[in-house]
């Protein structure tokens, strides 16, 4: 068993924003797996997914758009995926933790 403490930054222009990797990338799948602790109130800008990911959240509302820019409320238990080039945005309404999981297609 290996325990580590996961040192949290702060997320460049996302103020509100920390996150910590807690799975690099592995051959031949190149897999990263994040945490992200937004603030109430702060968001992720709006930017192009740059894998497919899966966006589950932990704790916390918020909301949540895709290309269509159409805001979706979404909370614990919730699992939100984007396709790699997807525009999209998260909003905190409250405290929000997330587990962000990101894959390159093959």
């Amino acid at each position: 068993m290996h325990i580590r403490h996961l040192g949290l930054a702060r997320l460049d222009g996302a103020p509100g924003v920390t996150t910590g990797l807690l799975a690099p990338g592995t051959d031949p799948e190149e897999v990263r797996v994040d945490v992200a602790v937004l603030d109430a109130g702060s968001s992720l800008p709006r930017h192009p997914a740059g894998r497919d990911q899966s966006f589950y959240v932990v704790a916390g509302t918020g909301q949540v758009a895709g290309a269509d820019d159409v805001p979706t409320d979404v909370g614990p238990g919730d699992l939100v995926t984007w396709d790699a080039g997807e525009q999209h945005t998260t909003w905190a309404t409250t405290a929000l933790t997330a587990v962000i999981v990101q894959r390159r297609r093959a």
